[in-house]
């Protein structure tokens, strides 16, 4: 009677094995899509850890819309990997000392972690979606975009230098290029990626035509 049990128990495990090879097969999600908001080169962004810092967020900034905070958000977790790419291609990085007393400063300026949060989201002129647990990465991008820029350029920037503004261009250039180059996919749920424009949010209801028109090919 144990045999029989215990081949039946087998039996159940393999067909159950089998159901699963069949639902990845019909699906075509590898195991690092499942469950992530986005893959970028085989390494997932999971969904848990969006929800997560998007809830942090709403709770600071309440009249927040929770869909485009959470594009925001991932967005910008991709763009930090995109960073890093080209930060590595550049000889580039920004030591961790350097990015703690930047954060201290800021946190200074605007009254903590939790202030300026509610003071880049309410910013007139460029309103940003940061949430708590990011702070330090969003300093961290900062400050490697200048040094990419300063890498590129020879030396620190002037904005006001046609020369530091054709720098600007080319770090662009490297960014997007950066953003073609590695395999990045989004969850439909959230949009399609584009190196240019970032995520941009599919039509409701559908799965393949983004909201600006602007089809699929990936332009």
């Amino acid at each position: 009677m144990t045999t029989i049990r215990t081949a039946r128990r087998r039996r159940l495990t393999a067909a159950a094995g089998l159901a699963c090879a069949a639902t990845l097969l019909l699906s075509g999600c590898s195991d690092a899509r499942l469950g992530a908001a986005a893959v970028v080169d085989g390494t997932a962004i999971p969904v848990s850890d969006l929800q997560d810092a998007t809830n942090e967020y709403l709770t600071i900034v309440p009249g927040g819309d929770p869909k485009q905070a959470q594009v925001a958000i991932l967005q910008s977790m991709i763009i930090s990997e995109v960073l890093d790419e080209v930060a590595q291609d550049n000889g580039v990085r920004v030591p961790d000392g350097r990015i703690a007393a930047e954060r201290d400063d800021l946190f200074k300026s605007f009254g903590g972690r939790r202030g300026l949060v509610r003071t880049l989201a309410n910013s007139q002129q460029q309103p940003t979606i940061l949430p708590p647990g990011g702070v330090e990465r969003w300093v961290k991008d900062r400050l490697l975009f200048n040094a990419i820029a300063e890498e590129v350029g020879g030396g620190p920037l002037n904005t006001a230098d046609p020369e530091s503004q054709k720098v600007l261009v080319e770090v662009q250039d490297q960014l997007t290029k950066a953003g073609e180059d590695l395999d990045i996919e989004v969850n439909p749920r959230y949009g399609s990626w584009n190196p240019k424009r970032g995520i941009t949010p599919l039509v409701s209801g559908g799965l393949a035509t983004p909201v600006d028109g602007g089809g699929s090919d990936g332009s």
